[in-house]
């Protein structure tokens, strides 16, 4: 058993180990602490980063940016190319039906020949034998012996007859069978006129065809490419249709206020009119007892009642409804929006989409394809009824034709005001050419009747 004071060294060396144990711990903690302490930022690295991660920020849109301008690009390439299908297919079936005209025709033609060859070798056995049964002394005895060998006067007489008769005859049928060649050699000409149009138009028609398939390839190339880009495509559809509705809700706005002032302008002409009626009911018909005195206070003197009858509303709606009806009158035979050479790149209405399946598109006008430096044009005489901007349009410019308007959006410049009569025909502006799709110039145009969206190309020609 160990002592009272061995007992007391051995707990102080237990204390002691104890105790340097402890600080060795805490100490290497300590360590651990301030080696996973982030070092303190200064002011100049908090800016430094700030700076990095906003031009990080400002590069990705930058990009996206770029990606979404090219994606257009393509969609407006594509839509320009599929344009340029149409009218290739167009032509390709109208000259295959040229072709199966002309070869109907040279069928047509080429049968008539041989009846008429036909014919003509019948006129031929049928004069030949004529010569022969008719005029059996032909080789024998001349015409006039044959008139002096009668027996007597009366027989002399009717032999001469029968020789003039006979004479004729043979010219007529001489001159039947003459024809009868020209026209086949005219039937002949005219075959190989047709035969050379044939060939002609099946070597258009194949070219068309070769450049038909080149661009469907060239197509369908440009569809895989941007069916890779499905997100991106759903996108730039969801900000074309936003902007597209931005541009409807502004035209509804602008006609409903139309409209309103219109209304409010006729029942304040309609007013006047009741007031001019009830002025002049009261100089006509004065009162029992008293004598009519167009100058005193109690009734409105002849100036005020011309004053009254001034606004000629009426003369006004008049004319608008004739333009009204003059514009619907002249359905289909508008003038087109632009001159010249142009394409259709989206037609009216809702079309599929050219990549998306299932995505249809919904437009409410045409939009108009045309060369760099192009104006519009107004299709028909009428009233320019507002003049604004809108994302996505540029320009815009609304004219009315009674209660049909007319919108043309997409234009750089403007060459009218509100208020300004136009005539069929009249430059309205030019188109935007936009810089960062090559100076592709679209015009987006449409007509309505009031807010009822038209067709337009049953309207224009």
């Amino acid at each position: 058993m160990l002592s009272n004071p061995g007992i007391k060294i051995l707990c102080h060396r237990v204390a002691v180990f104890l105790t340097v144990v402890s600080l060795a711990f805490f100490s290497a903690d300590a360590r651990v602490k301030r080696k996973s302490r982030p070092p303190q930022r200064t002011m100049e690295s908090v800016k430094k980063d700030k700076s990095s991660t906003e031009r990080k920020i400002s590069e990705t849109a930058t990009k996206i940016n770029s990606n979404a301008k090219e994606l257009n690009r393509q969609l407006n390439r594509l839509n320009s190319l599929n344009a340029d299908i149409e009218t290739n297919r167009s032509k390709v079936r109208d000259l295959r039906n040229h072709i199966d005209s002309l070869a109907s025709a040279i069928n047509v033609t080429s049968d008539s020949i041989a009846v008429l060859e036909g014919e003509l070798e019948s006129m031929r056995e049928a004069y030949v034998k004529a010569l022969k049964n008719l005029q059996p002394h032909s080789g024998i005895m001349s015409d006039m012996a044959f008139v002096f060998s009668a027996g007597s006067f009366a027989e002399a007489y009717s032999r001469v007859r029968y020789l003039r008769q006979f004479t004729a005859w043979r010219e007529r049928r001489a001159e039947k069978i003459r024809e009868g060649i020209d026209i086949i050699a005219e039937r002949r000409s005219h075959l190989s006129s047709l035969r050379r149009s044939q060939d002609v138009a099946c070597r258009k028609a194949e070219e068309a065809q070769a450049v038909l398939s080149e661009q469907q390839t060239r197509s369908e190339r440009m569809v895989n490419d941007l069916k890779k880009e499905d997100s991106a495509l759903r996108r730039s559809l969801k900000e074309q249709k936003r902007k597209a509705l931005a541009l409807d809700r502004e035209l509804d706005r602008l006609i409903a206020a139309e409209q309103a002032r219109i209304a409010r302008e006729e029942e304040a002409r309609r007013k006047r009119e009741e007031q001019a009626r009830a002025a002049k009911d009261k100089v006509t018909k004065p009162s029992a007892g008293k004598s009519v005195d167009n100058g005193s206070e109690d009734g409105p003197s002849a100036k005020d009642i011309a004053s009254a009858n001034a606004p000629t509303k009426t003369a006004a709606a008049t004319a608008a409804s004739a333009l009204s009806g003059s514009f619907e009158a002249n359905k289909g035979k508008l003038l087109f929006p632009v001159a010249g050479t142009y394409k259709i790149v989206r037609k009216f209405g809702r079309q599929p989409h050219p990549t998306l399946k299932h995505v249809e598109t919904d437009n409410s006008g045409i939009d108009i394809e045309v060369s760099k430096g192009r104006s519009a044009r107004a299709v028909f005489t009428g009233k320019v009824s507002a003049i604004f901007k809108q994302d996505g349009f540029n320009s815009i410019v609304m004219v009315r034709h009674g209660r049909y308007i007319t919108i043309y959006a997409g234009l750089s410049s403007v060459n009218v005001k509100a208020g300004d009569s136009v005539k069929a025909g009249q430059t309205l502006g030019a188109i935007y050419s936009d810089p960062d799709d090559g100076g592709r110039s679209i015009l987006h145009f449409e007509i309505r009747n009031e807010r009822q969206k038209l067709n337009p190309t049953l309207w224009v020609k």
